[in-house]
């Protein structure tokens, strides 16, 4: 039951989340130049490799301290810990700061140096948002999330009115000089927050020096396999960033930040996940690893619906993006795959103790999904064949990190196969013109195949999720 009321408390969150995804993802491409929006999506893509910076420290805490509750964490301990992390971010801001210093191109230096200093706010939010994570204290991450989605919502509105009424030219940087801020304000809230962990007598740093690099050692394998999960989400992104022009780099991440917007509703149950998981006896988690998944394919295809009328809204509201939906039809059955690799597999793996195979199998994965983005370039040079590849990429990660679990899980191949036929109903149903007819018939085609393969696991998966 409180697993259940964590997953509300994030999910009430992610609702303004989502709020605050349509109203940039909608907006902002409407007020600023496509090429702009271009330069703030380069951003937004590297920005999202800023959690690497973190060296492990991060990952070692959250594997060590993974079953603790917040009034068990040794404050003393803990303080140093974010006195070692605090002159590490610092370093690697200085470094960063310095070398986009060094750039020759306008907009990149900009870029890179917003990237610098936003290097500690980011990965302080992040390091406080494990330890809620971990500690299971949803509520204060759940306020700060619904109070930081308010806050981009304002500032995008506050942006289209000047837009509107022309009393300034509205430019990517603006928009992500007010992000830093806003980043920079949830930094100190969350120190503020955490002050009893931070502030005070602590251990000397030369004393828990040992014990840091011990944490960023155990943490490692994690780490680089969250840098894999991440490279592998974004390598064709990453493909037309560099060997496509900028306008078009823009409508193609435009398609990926509309599948963001669905991706927030995963998120809620990836947030409390590990730590549930870490409560729940090992014979249990075993026995319904099938079920788990399950419940997280059928949940994903039914929202995959929001494709149909968010068709109609972009030819009709962003014209100039109209070429994203065909982008956005071929990735989005991918969320499927990622979904079950990164919120149901890979905490399988940490809570099993196999960070370090699922490490190597993201390896293999990623020189498999580079080698794919490369050939479809260079054989048919469209970002279509990109983001083909790119599903293609996500299935063998799948089937690899899933043949993984066959020693820790008794799972078949019920849901994959599930996956597989709801992942051709959507290809045919959004091969029809007509949005109004190809969602209609995605939905009796999802209904049908969801009971079909798991009207008879429903008793089983409701005692599930009562545990």
């Amino acid at each position: 039951m409180k697993a259940l009321k964590n997953i509300f408390k994030v999910i009430i969150s992610n609702i303004a989340a989502i709020l605050s995804g349509v109203v940039v993802g909608f907006l902002l491409p409407k007020i600023i130049s496509v090429s702009d929006y271009g330069f703030y999506k380069t951003f937004t893509l590297y920005f999202n490799y800023l959690g690497v910076l973190s060296l492990g420290i991060i990952d070692g805490i959250v594997l060590k301290y993974g079953e603790k509750d917040y009034e068990d964490l040794d404050r003393q301990h803990f303080r140093s810990y974010f006195a070692w992390y605090s002159l590490l971010q610092a370093a690697i801001t200085f470094i960063i700061v310095l070398v986009s210093l060094f750039l020759n191109e306008p907009d990149y230096k900009f870029i890179f140096l917003l990237l610098g200093v936003n290097l500690f706010p980011a990965n302080a939010t992040g390091y406080f948002q494990q330890i809620s994570q971990i500690t299971q204290r949803f509520k204060e991450y759940s306020v700060r999330k619904i109070l930081q989605s308010l806050s981009n919502i304002i500032f995008v509105v506050l942006l289209f009115f000047l837009y509107k009424t022309e009393a300034t030219v509205v430019t990517y940087k603006i928009y992500l000089i007010g992000l830093f801020a806003i980043n920079l304000i949830l930094a100190v809230w969350y120190i503020i927050t955490y002050r009893d962990i931070i502030f005070g007598k602590r251990e000397r740093l030369a004393t828990t020096f040992r014990e840091v690099t011990s944490l960023a050692k155990i943490g490692f394998p994690l780490l680089l396999a969250n840098l894999c999960s991440t490279l592998l989400l974004s390598l064709d992104r990453q493909f037309v960033n560099v060997l496509f022009d900028m306008e078009e780099y823009a409508t193609y991440a435009f398609a990926y930040s509309i599948l963001s917007l669905i991706t927030v509703a995963t998120s809620a149950i990836s947030l409390v996940i590990y730590p549930m998981f870490k409560r729940i006896r090992m014979e249990v988690l075993k026995d319904n690893y099938r079920n788990i998944n399950s419940v997280l394919f059928v949940f994903v295809f039914f929202v995959m619906l929001v494709y149909f009328p968010l068709g109609y809204f972009i030819e009709w509201f962003l014209p100039s993006y109209s070429y994203s939906i065909s982008i956005f039809r071929i990735i989005l059955p991918g969320l499927a795959i990622s979904s079950s690799i990164t919120v149901v597999m890979h905490n399988y793996y940490k809570v099993f103790g196999k960070s370090a195979e699922f490490f190597k199998k993201s390896v293999v994965a990623l020189a498999v999904s580079f080698a794919l983005n490369l050939l479809a370039y260079y054989i048919f040079k469209t970002r279509e064949a990109i983001s083909v590849a790119s599903i293609f990429a996500l299935f063998i990660w799948y089937m690899h990190s899933r043949m993984g679990l066959r020693k820790i899980c008794s799972n078949g191949y019920k849901d994959t196969i599930y996956m597989l036929l709801m992942g051709c109903a959507f290809y045919l149903s959004t091969w029809i013109d007509k949005y109004w007819l190809g969602g209609v018939l995605y939905l009796c085609a999802f209904i049908l195949i969801s009971i079909a393969f798991f009207g008879r696991d429903w008793g089983e998966i409701k005692k599930l999720i009562k545990r």
